[in-house]
């Protein structure tokens, strides 16, 4: 006897992921077709410790997804490594916070989905803020992490808020916010972690910008703090609230 049915994706979200999936494909063709790694066992232990940062993560509350550290060690990776070796950190994390010690098994489009974001939402950071600074001829780290920043929050957010709405059919705007509300402080302070590593490293040093991770560690366990208080006040507030009526109801008997 077969166990609860799954519920079926719609075939509008089905479409938007197979096209963030063949995005996302074109660009792991172009990172295998211009793999040329400086220093493999430099890239190897900063990528080993962003695979623990991406187990490191955090449920959003009202979302079926998690937000890891691992963005940070992506953000850093723009200034440190090559655009190959930024987006393999970007998928490798996307995996290990899909399948790694997960409250219920992830679906394939699930893991699909995630995996292809993050490779799409990495790959675009290190164009825009490489690109950018080419174009205008600048040598800014600031600027370069500013931008990278930007394109890397304001469109993982929207790449994850859309296909749950179109999935399970709810106002993309208020989805938005209510993710860009939950994230932005924890982005905030993730980049602000990561632009000071590559400041003091001046984008050379890995051991200085290894550094991160303490500090890294002591925002998760803050944010996932904050985030069990906000859920537990809400929870005590809705029950107040309902207590009220179920009293207001009763005096009215």
């Amino acid at each position: 006897m077969r166990g609860k049915t799954e519920k079926k994706t719609p075939g509008l979200a089905k479409a938007y992921i197979a096209m963030i999936a063949a995005v996302a494909m074109a660009v792991l063709i172009m990172v295998a077709s211009r793999w040329t790694p400086e220093n493999f066992g430099r890239f190897f232990l900063f990528f080993a410790l962003a695979m623990v940062a991406s187990a490191m993560k955090i449920r959003l509350p009202g979302f079926k997804t998690t937000i890891s550290i691992n963005f940070v060690f992506i953000l850093t990776g723009i200034a440190l490594f090559s655009f190959g070796e930024t987006v393999v950190i970007g998928l490798g994390g996307a995996l290990v916070q899909s399948l790694w010690k997960t409250q219920t098994r992830p679906r394939a489009v699930q893991v699909l989905f995630n995996a292809a974001c993050l490779t799409v939402c990495t790959a675009a950071a290190f164009w825009a803020s490489h690109g950018a600074l080419t174009m205008l001829g600048l040598n800014s780290m600031t600027t370069m992490m500013v931008l990278g920043v930007c394109v890397y929050v304001l469109l993982n957010t929207g790449l994850v808020s859309l296909v749950i709405s179109l999935a399970e059919r709810r106002p993309l705007r208020e989805l938005w916010s209510s993710c860009y509300e939950w994230t932005f402080p924890y982005f905030l302070v993730g980049a602000a972690v990561a632009g000071l590593a590559n400041a003091a490293s001046h984008g050379a040093n890995l051991g200085v910008a290894l550094l991160i991770v303490p500090a890294m560690y002591f925002v998760y366990v803050y944010y996932r703090m904050h985030i069990v208080r906000a859920v537990l006040a809400n929870i005590s507030s809705d029950s107040q609230e309902n207590g009220a009526v179920l009293a207001g109801a009763s005096q009215g008997r």
